[in-house]
């Protein structure tokens, strides 16, 4: 049997990765796989006071980000210590706080052992949000095709064969948009359909404003696609503009040339900010 190794980032919600785990323990699926945990504590304020202990998994580690640095960077910590340390087949990638369904990861451990080469996004086919935050994920999605030719359908749940991992763990992209990074260099991949969880504690910690820097975050690993995008978008509204509506030229055309150079600026400056990071040593 091959190892999965299960990388799960945590900042403060212990009772939620707890819950998650023994959910996923409830599946028996260590028939299936041998299953190993690796947990990202993003330097938690609250103390886990319980030894987390399952018969199901082979192993189970945590590791402690000596500051804050966020779940996309946690995830690049956790990939980069994993093909370090080089105990594990395949990686699987979820939230703890029950978001990512638990009986969706034996799903996934079985279509990889159907298909063993390939990367298996769980693709998002229902959510559990309210409505403004369904509507705001359509527009994500609509604006992330538009700027960077992808649809992009899916978000960190997944699971990666080691030799597909081993392509972008020295990639800048990778702290900055994990999703963005396998959706960017890896074409030759497979999907499951995937339903949003609700959570097990508390309400999201996904706002409006989060929304929309995840989606910059997205896009700046395609910046100079985006980048060339905006441009040929800007031409042509321009050329519209100056074609039916000729008096109001300038009115019309320097409020949008102004919020796509903006636009750039944003997102060139999100890349060189959070790729230029040391992942080992946070």
């Amino acid at each position: 049997m091959k190892t999965y190794k299960i990388l799960i980032p945590v900042f403060n919600d212990w009772e939620s990765l707890l819950n998650l785990l023994n959910k996923i323990h409830i599946l028996k699926i260590d028939n299936l796989a041998h299953i190993k945990i690796l947990i990202v504590d993003d330097c938690s304020t609250e103390i886990l006071n319980k030894k987390i202990e399952f018969s199901s998994f082979q192993d189970v580690e945590i590791i402690k980000n000596s500051k804050n640095i966020g779940h996309g960077k946690s995830i690049a910590r956790g990939i980069n210590y994993l093909i370090n340390k080089n105990d594990f087949d395949y990686l699987i990638v979820m939230d703890g706080d029950g978001e990512d369904r638990p009986e969706e990861v034996k799903e996934l451990i079985i279509k990889s052992i159907e298909i063993p080469s390939k990367t298996i996004t769980a693709d998002r086919v229902k959510r559990s949000e309210n409505i403004f935050f369904k509507f705001s994920y359509i527009l994500h999605k609509t604006l992330t095709l538009i700027l960077t030719g992808y649809s992009i359908r899916f978000g960190n749940f997944m699971c990666i064969p080691k030799q597909d991992l081993n392509l972008i763990v020295n990639n800048n992209d990778l702290a900055v948009s994990f999703s963005g990074t396998v959706a960017k260099f890896f074409k030759n991949k497979t999907s499951i359909p995937s339903i949003r969880g609700i959570r097990y504690h508390g309400p999201t910690k996904m706002s409006f404003l989060k929304l929309i820097r995840h989606s910059l975050l997205i896009i700046s690993i395609f910046r100079k696609a985006a980048a060339i995008r905006l441009a040929v978008l800007f031409i042509i509204y321009s050329i519209l503009v100056f074609y039916f509506l000729k008096e109001l030229f300038i009115l019309l055309v320097l409020p949008v040339a102004l919020i796509n150079i903006l636009t750039i600026f944003i997102i060139f400056f999100l890349y060189r900010k959070n790729s230029n990071f040391n992942l080992l040593n946070s």
